[in-house]
């Protein structure tokens, strides 16, 4: 590793997922010098953002994701205008639950706040319109009509592509091992010795090993999931909506309808196993707990759904905090190092507007949103070490 320290930049972003490509698309725009560091050759499936598709909607039961949302849209169409590329498909939204109805009732309530057309589901409407499911009458269910897929792939592609013709550096195959923190933050990675006026640090399942150093312990919680592609036996699966079943609260199952594996319908469970990101591929096999628990949702409610076992499994990482909350903040002792993380695997969705917020933090602007329920203070004052004071 050589010892010189290279370009001064105004920003370093740690990460090229789709938080860090977000957040290094937004500071290029701002025309600010810009470095987006990636340990993994691009494109990898080894963190959080690749795969093909995810569900995007206006229905969260928190008001601030509401808010958010309401400018992600408009950011994902921009985005998809400025590359040329079709990222959003509006396959439309439907949420069950068995009683209580309160996940339920909760995003009724934000969809009529924010205006958002949707319908309530009769068990009749449900069984005349998706004859693939077979729901018990203790289900209620809504029809989100502004929601629907986003093609992650080309989404993150997008970023960092655009990112790169508004003048920024990425550089993959380039892991950080060493952040400095001071009047500039220095940076060491495995090739070379970077400055930068601010860092922002977005590494997805690696958070808490670059964090740890800086003397802060974010209660962090890596996850492995399995990712499961179901084969169809019948319904029409190609035109079902998306669904998500909030019966189980957090830790539900939702379904996307067949666009990555024709004839092959990608249903899987919010939850996982403890994982080390670096040794991911050791917990494939060991536990597949969430698996069964897919095949039993299967085998009760989807009889246009072969539940046998699935065809194809990807493994994704979610890294989730004790409220299921995102962390958007400073670092308590260096404001100049900017942190986002802790995206419990809904932060697919926000990653337009979680740029803007994280660049806005970056640059010492006032952010765009009230983020006082995402700071890392709502953790107490045990996540600080002595030390990083």
């Amino acid at each position: 590793m050589t010892s010189m320290v290279g370009i001064q930049y105004d920003c370093i972003v740690i990460g090229a997922g789709i938080e860090g490509s977000a957040t290094a698309y937004h500071l290029s725009k701002k025309k600010k010098k810009t470095l987006l560091l990636e340990q993994f050759g691009l494109p990898h499936s080894r963190g959080s953002s690749h795969g093909q598709s995810r569900i995007t909607r206006f229905s969260y039961s928190q008001e601030h994701y509401m808010k958010m949302m309401e400018e992600a849209f408009p950011l994902w169409s921009q985005l998809e205008k400025e590359t040329e590329t079709t990222l959003f498909k509006n396959t439309k939204l439907l949420v069950i639950q068995k009683p209580p109805y309160d996940l339920l009732d909760n995003r009724k309530r934000e969809l009529l706040k924010c205006g958002k057309p949707f319908k309530e589901l009769t068990h009749e409407e449900l069984r005349q319109n998706y004859p693939g499911m077979k729901l018990s009458k203790d289900f209620r269910a809504v029809l989100d009509h502004s929601a629907g897929t986003l093609r992650a792939d080309k989404a993150l592609r997008g970023f960092q592509v655009q990112f790169e013709k508004q003048g920024g550096i990425l550089k993959d195959e380039e892991k950080v091992l060493n952040i400095i923190p001071g009047r500039y933050v220095v940076v060491y990675t495995n090739k070379a010795v970077h400055r930068a006026n601010s860092v922002v640090i977005t590494p997805g399942a690696w958070a808490s090993k670059l964090l740890k150093p800086l003397g802060l312990n974010i209660p962090l919680q890596v996850w492995r999931i399995n990712v499961c592609y179901w084969r169809e036996k019948f319904g029409d699966f190609d035109k079902m909506p998306c669904v998500i079943d909030d019966s189980t609260g957090e830790k539900h199952v939702y379904l996307l309808p067949m666009h990555e594996y024709p004839g092959l319908v990608k249903i899987a469970y919010h939850s996982g196993i403890d994982c080390d990101p670096d040794r991911r591929d050791e917990h494939a096999t060991t536990d597949d707990r969430e698996v069964k628990l897919i095949q039993r949702f299967i085998n009760n409610y989807l009889p246009g759904i072969d539940g046998n076992k699935p065809v194809i499994t990807e493994s994704c990482m979610y890294t989730v905090t004790p409220d299921w909350e995102l962390v958007l903040d400073h670092h308590p002792s260096h404001p100049n190092i900017v942190i986002g993380c802790g995206f419990s695997g809904h932060g697919f969705k926000l990653a337009p507007v979680v740029g803007k917020i994280l660049s806005e933090l970056a640059t010492g602007q006032e952010p765009s949103y009230d983020i006082s329920a995402l700071r890392i203070s709502r953790f107490g004052k045990s996540v600080v070490s002595k030390a990083s004071l």
